[in-house]
């Protein structure tokens, strides 16, 4: 994979009806059940809580070998998940950003950690 850039901000979906904000676009808000949302950004910063490697991917991603998922906690506290592109010395609690990158579809967010513990 080859990095192209750090991203400043992040697409997700806010319900119209309570605000709920969501990594994608549901057909139906989980808490008030409304039907109407709006693509808003968000930084693309935060912190690794979490995660893990997939070892057997599924078929959309089988050409890729084996590859990190990270739960990061979103500076404007919401939890979202993604590709990490992770290093021997990461750990949860380090500083991430989303990045852009080469051949990734655009509408899973690539976490990388710019800053340790």
């Amino acid at each position: 994979m080859t990095l192209l850039s750090p991203l400043s901000a992040l697409t997700v979906y806010q319900c119209q009806g309570c605000q709920t904000l969501t990594q994608r676009s549901p057909m139906v808000c989980a808490c008030c059940l409304g039907r109407q949302f709006s693509a808003v950004s968000v930084a693309a910063t935060g912190t690794l809580a979490s995660w893990t490697t997939i070892r057997k991917p599924p078929l959309r991603f089988k050409s890729e070998g084996h590859y990190q998922v990270g739960v990061v906690d979103l500076d404007n506290g919401m939890r979202i998940s993604g590709r990490l592109l992770n290093e021997a010395n990461d750990q949860a609690g380090d500083r991430v950003q989303a990045v852009s990158v080469v051949g990734m579809p655009t509408d899973i967010p690539v976490f990388k950690v710019t800053t340790h513990g």
